[in-house]
């Protein structure tokens, strides 16, 4: 039997009510975010289309009405970082097609004056299909992201509350423009 994308909703929503919003929460999560990359069928067809930040087509595949999550399928283009950002909860991807780097930053100074942040890799890897990346509350839900080779990333995101970003991050200037 297949895992398809209602099952893995329903998982999520138990994960939320069994952990809360936790570390422990986003882990237990990653191995059905996978299942579901592997045996949920082409999620680049299901869900609504949309136009994600990066200006490629992408899906959104749920909203939760108690706006706890959202999960879509996202692109990002080859060569192309996004900018370094913030999204104002939690997230985990998994890699659908093509490689992606994924950087984790941490603000390591104490977030009171944006004309002085500054940041420290947290983490920093590849992502291919059926591998996962993952940012949590602040101050780690700093990343960015961009394809590598000639082609697009696509990935599956799911993420904490609506998904939108806190700001900006400029780190040649040290600087965190809030959205």
């Amino acid at each position: 039997m297949k895992y398809l994308l209602d099952q893995f909703v329903d998982d999520v929503g138990r994960a939320i009510e069994k952990y809360g919003i936790t570390v422990e929460m986003q882990w237990s999560l990653g191995a059905k975010l996978q299942k579901l990359v592997q045996e949920g069928g082409d999620l680049t067809s299901q869900g609504v289309e949309s136009v994600g930040s990066t200006g490629l087509s992408g899906r959104i595949l749920h909203e939760d009405p108690k706006g706890r999550f959202r999960l879509i399928v996202a692109q990002f283009p080859s060569g192309e970082p996004t900018p370094i950002h913030a999204h104002n909860r939690w997230g985990l991807e998994c890699g659908w097609s093509g490689r992606e780097r994924f950087t984790v930053y941490r603000r390591i100074d104490d977030a009171s004056d944006n004309s002085n942040a500054k940041l420290e890799i947290f983490s920093d890897h590849h992502i291919e299909r059926g591998d996962l990346g993952y940012w949590y509350d602040s101050p780690r839900n700093i990343h960015r992201q961009w394809a590598e080779g000639n082609q697009p990333s696509c990935v599956v995101i799911l993420m904490g509350g609506d998904g939108g970003r806190d700001g900006i991050f400029d780190i040649d200037q040290g600087t965190f423009e809030p959205s």
